[in-house]
């Protein structure tokens, strides 16, 4: 089709076609972050080359070949081996059509292959190409393109992890800017009227300037939080609320009688504590395994009023610990009223001074006898804790029990007479290597944080029948969430004569900002509810374990009880060198002035020969201080130069859990001093978008999720840093250019 142009309205018609790109370029950005398409720039550079081939009115006989080449080019260099103008490949090219072509009648789509999904996909946006350029020179109409635009970007930003603020923002202003200039080209056709330049300026400046300025508005608005939480898991649980194994909503429950089936996320705030450390929040623990689920050995025991926190030991008294405290304020809507502590509970103070009772069975504490209370009377708390860190030499010992009653021993290592002899046998095969209680434990940890089980939280499968709940996922389904992976570890213990416990709460939340130097603000929702293990090691106390994919235990199992040899010696050394100082005669002591006079003395004796006597008024002096501040002024200067590969060295290697948090910091910080200052009302991803928009680059919105992923998300940091490493390397290497 050949649209012919005058040369007046060259300008504005590329205008058309540079702004339609950018429109349809929007449509391909988001398909790295949400899909597994890699390489859209191939897309993006075929569709600016259908445009400025459409706008050169370049002939068919040239278009379709050019077009053509660059298609083939791009499947080449990304499916097919070999050297592109031998031509060989096309063969394989050829097969690979006639085996898709054959999937196709039967509706086969998933097996189609990667290379005929892209070339679909080059075909799609050369028709879309024609059809708006038919739309715009012919129709000069583009709202249908616009407003379809603008509702793919604003759905992808709802539910899916693309960012989409500012390519709403770019969307608008370019959409509403060609709605203006186009319906100026249609009003001059119907009335036939004939424009100079300066008068269609004049129409274009001030629609360029009101949408800029409404944009602008927009943006600096006040603006009301969401008042929803995320839609997403509603809708995907619709319709298998019903089912068995179908969704349940996320959270705390005091009923854990059926555990199994899928649940949907709810980021309901339950609430948020200040702290200066993570650490799990405890609500109660379960010690009857019944094959289903967990329930408490004595529902009915009575609460206790706790006169004297100390007495809450679930630690002996040995084990080091570091005092802190933390702030906690619940939220309005919770409605259950009970503590949320952190193992190590020492006090917890209420500005109305409630009293606490404690459920001994279940560890429950509550500030209401018989939940007599209401929320308003208990809305924050402030609480003191001594946060263990876990002798390992004390673990590994024989474990005697010696100090327990027998009846403790029995309580936490029941198991169903039900139970499968298979889970007994697994347990055994496991720690058959192990000589020590904590090594058996690590191995069953580790095992079950092994490939072969995997985390999902909506496809979890509940037992029926006569079915054991962990057989079902220690040998049928091998996935799960944290009810799974705790339940699962306990019963291997237990399995072997170990004793352990589960225990429910929260994890530390999410975070929301820094308090002091020191505190740090976290918010804790209904989708950090999680329950862990806790076992038993005489002459240490309750440990806790994480035995579910993708939490860290955030306690330290790293500090050593001392040897009683050691502290024997340190003893009788400490004796000895008192009874040597009080054995040693006295010395009358000098006359102050004396002394000062030999120290003087002794000053200018060390300082009489070489080049160390350097006197204020030594030329020496001013030219070493004139050398050592060029040497310091050529170093600052070329900071942008050398920093960048010192901090690449100090993080490249690692691969420990923090290096990614540190590295990331480190990113900011560098960026910083490159004179891209992250401003206080920016959050990550906004200030990652700006970085790329300066770089022209999506590396730094990549990472930054990633990051947030690994920080909010409680994945595995290590793999996350690994897949990121390269990303967080090209953008230090940026800020050197």
């Amino acid at each position: 089709m050949n649209t012919q142009i005058s040369p007046d309205r060259k300008t504005f018609a590329f205008v058309y076609f540079l702004f339609t790109f950018m429109l349809l370029w929007e449509w391909l950005r988001p398909l790295q972050a949400f899909t597994d398409t890699a390489n859209t720039f191939i897309f993006v550079f075929f569709i600016g080359i259908s445009f400025l081939l459409t706008f050169l009115k370049a002939p068919w006989y040239v278009t379709i070949p050019v077009k053509t080449m660059i298609i083939l080019f791009m499947l080449h260099g990304l499916f097919y081996e070999g050297v592109f103008f031998s031509f060989l490949w096309l063969k394989d090219l050829f097969q690979d059509l006639m085996f898709n072509l054959r999937l196709m009648p039967s509706a086969d789509w998933v097996n189609l292959t990667s290379s005929f999904r892209s070339l679909l996909f080059f075909i799609l946006l050369w028709l879309l190409v024609y059809l708006i350029h038919y739309w715009i020179l012919y129709q000069k109409r583009i709202l249908l393109f616009f407003v379809l635009t603008l509702i793919y970007i604003t759905i992808l930003d709802t539910f899916t992890p693309y960012y989409a603020t500012l390519a709403i923002i770019r969307t608008v202003l370019i959409g509403f800017f060609m709605l203006g200039m186009l319906y100026l080209d249609r009003l001059k056709k119907v009335e036939n009227l004939k424009m100079k330049r300066l008068t269609s300026l004049r129409w274009i400046l001030p629609l360029f300037v009101f949408i800029s300025l409404s944009i602008v508005l927009a943006i600096l608005a006040p603006k009301a939080s969401p008042q929803w939480p995320d839609p997403v898991p509603y809708i995907t649980a619709i319709g298998r609320e019903g089912e068995e194994g179908g969704m349940q909503k996320i959270g705390y429950s005091q009923n854990d009688e059926q555990l199994g089936g899928g649940f949907v996320e709810d980021d309901t705030e339950v609430f948020t504590h200040v702290s200066s450390d993570t650490q799990y929040w405890r609500i109660e623990t379960k010690d009857v395994y019944t094959g289903k689920g967990w329930e408490a050995s004595d529902p009915e025991a009575e609460l206790e009023e706790i006169t004297n926190f100390n007495e809450l030991n679930w630690t002996d008294e040995r084990v080091e610990t570091k005092s802190l405290k933390s702030t906690i304020t619940l939220n309005n809507s919770y409605r259950h009223l009970h503590v949320m502590y952190p193992l190590g509970l020492s006090a917890i103070d209420t500005e109305n001074e409630l009293s606490f009772y404690l459920n001994q069975n279940t560890e429950l504490i509550t500030p209401f006898r018989k939940n007599e209370g209401s929320r308003q009377e208990f809305m924050s708390y402030d609480i003191s804790y001594d946060l263990p860190s876990y002798p390992l030499n004390e673990m590994r010992k024989e474990q005697s029990y010696a100090n327990v009653p027998e009846s403790f021993i029995e309580r936490y290592t029941q198991l169903p007479e039900s139970l499968p002899s298979r889970v007994r046998d697994l347990a055994v095969r496991i720690s058959a290597n192990e000589d020590n209680q904590f090594d058996k434990v690590k191995a069953i940890e580790s095992y079950l944080g092994s490939e072969e089980f995997s985390y999902d939280k909506e496809d979890v499968a509940i037992p029926g029948g006569d079915q054991d709940y962990v057989d079902q996922f220690l040998f049928e389904t091998l996935r799960g969430y944290c009810d799974n992976f705790s339940t699962s570890m306990i019963v291997l213990l237990r399995s072997i004569d170990i004793p352990a416990r589960w225990v429910k709460g929260y994890t530390e939340g999410e975070f929301v900002k820094n308090v002091t130097n020191t505190e740090k603000e976290y918010k804790v929702t209904n989708n950090n509810a999680h329950s862990w293990v806790e076992v038993y090691f005489d002459g240490v106390g309750w440990v806790p374990f994480e035995p579910t994919k993708g939490f860290v235990n955030p306690y330290d199992l790293t500090f050593d009880y001392k040897a009683a040899e050691e502290q024997e010696q340190e003893i009788e050394q400490d004796e000895s060198s008192v009874k040597e100082e009080q054995e040693q005669p006295q010395t009358p002591e000098k006359p102050e002035q004396e002394e000062q006079e030999e120290n003087s003395a002794s000053k200018n004796e060390q300082g009489s020969g070489g080049f160390l006597n350097i006197r204020l008024d030594s030329t020496a002096l001013y030219i070493t201080l004139a050398i050592i501040l060029l040497i310091g002024l050529a170093v600052y200067k070329t900071r942008m130069k050398w920093l960048p590969m010192l901090i690449i060295r100090k993080y490249r290697k690692r691969t420990d859990d923090q290096v990614f948090f540190q590295a990331y910091e480190s990113l900011l910080m560098q960026f910083d001093r490159f004179g891209m200052k992250r401003k206080d009302s920016q959050t990550l991803r906004e200030y990652a978008q700006s970085i790329d928009d300066y770089f022209q680059m999506e590396n730094m919105t990549v990472l930054t999720k990633n990051y947030e992923r690994a920080l909010y998300r409680r994945d595995n940091a290590k793999d996350e840093w690994t897949k990121s490493v390269e990303l967080w390397e090209n953008l230090i290497k940026k800020t050197s250019s």
